[in-house]
């Protein structure tokens, strides 16, 4: 093992008890205490590591660890290559880049799957056997052989305005009312409500920090008129001491996880009677991006305030083409 892999073992073990700052900082140190040392392996008892498909995976989730990619990503990728070694029965080191061609193939062509999400497991596939051959896991860049798999675009819908007014008027609780402007006001992903606390929103300014469910970065949201009036009247209700902003309405309020804030949002969209699309927190996310495009047209700005690294995801994924909008361009310049 080298230099680098033992460090990141060492990592990978202190994970559970150290804050990312901490695992960091522990890392930059030991780098630095080690910089004139060479490492040598001991080579007088046999050696009883085994090199298999298991080793490779435990490799690669532990220098993703150590490179701060979230967990729940890496689940996604090893569950995928560990899938594709099992499909094979192949050693890491004699898988072929036609062995994953035909693996993806016989996916889709037995209907296990669809296009966008061969899509995403080709993509995962490049990631890392990318990541292995960068690493001399393996003796040849394989994923040479593999063609790109391109996703079809899906129809990007979003909220109109009539229905947000429906759904306004659904509202029930000062609950919902709170979680309904929040997300029209931010189009903040359901990970990044579930982690607000109270005191992340500063109601005589009309801000939030928001941490970045995907980025690990905070940044900060802005709240309509209507939003602030709705969290401020929401968390004058409250009479539990929980610092989460959104909690169970019975004891012991704990805070509401991914499910739940779903769950209510799709309730709102039953009451209002929208069913010409599935509503989650993510259409808001994607109503919320496109209703800021429209009045700013400034795609940098809507950018931030999703917190994309790259507007061009802004526009891939998130803008919607509104017919009426085109329509009228296109009137005034014919």
């Amino acid at each position: 093992m080298t230099k680098t892999e033992i460090i990141n073992d060492i990592i990978y073990d202190m994970s559970p008890e150290l804050t990312k700052e901490q695992l960091d900082r522990l890392k930059f140190t030991m780098l630095v205490k080690m910089k004139d040392f060479e490492i040598t392996e001991m080579t007088t008892l046999p050696c009883v590591e085994v090199y298999d498909n298991d080793w490779l995976l435990k490799r690669f989730l532990i220098d993703s660890i150590a490179s701060g990619l979230k967990e729940s990503t890496i689940k996604q990728y090893v569950d995928a290559v560990r899938r594709l070694f099992e499909a094979t029965k192949k050693n890491y080191r004699q898988l072929t880049g036609q062995d994953i061609t035909d693996y993806l193939a016989a996916k889709q062509c037995y209907g296990k799957i669809g296009i966008n999400y061969k899509s995403t497991l080709n993509r995962y596939f490049f990631s890392f056997f990318g990541w292995a051959y960068r690493k001399r896991h393996i003796p040849e860049e394989i994923m040479r052989d593999v063609d790109r798999v391109k996703p079809v675009q899906k129809k990007k819908e979003r909220l109109t305005d009539e229905e947000v007014e429906d759904l306004r008027e659904a509202c029930k609780t000062l609950g919902e009312k709170a979680l309904l402007e929040l997300m029209l006001s931010t189009g903040m992903r359901v990970g990044e409500i579930v982690a607000l606390n109270i005191s992340d929103i500063d109601l005589n300014r009309k801000r939030l920090i928001i941490y970045g469910e995907k980025t690990s970065q905070y940044r900060t949201g802005m709240l309509t008129t209507k939003a602030t009036k709705a969290l401020r009247a929401y968390i004058a209700s409250r009479t539990d001491d929980n610092k989460a902003l959104f909690v169970t309405s019975r004891k012991p309020n704990n805070r509401l996880g991914k499910n739940s804030i779903q769950n209510i949002v799709k309730r709102l969209a039953v009451r209002a009677g929208i069913t010409r699309i599935s509503v989650t927190v993510h259409v808001y996310r994607k109503t919320f991006a496109s209703q800021q495009y429209r009045k700013t047209k400034n795609i940098l700005y809507v950018s931030k305030l999703l917190g994309h690294a790259n507007s061009n995801t802004t526009v891939q994924y998130y803008l919607v083409d509104d017919i009426d909008d085109m329509q009228h361009v296109f009137d005034v310049a014919n």
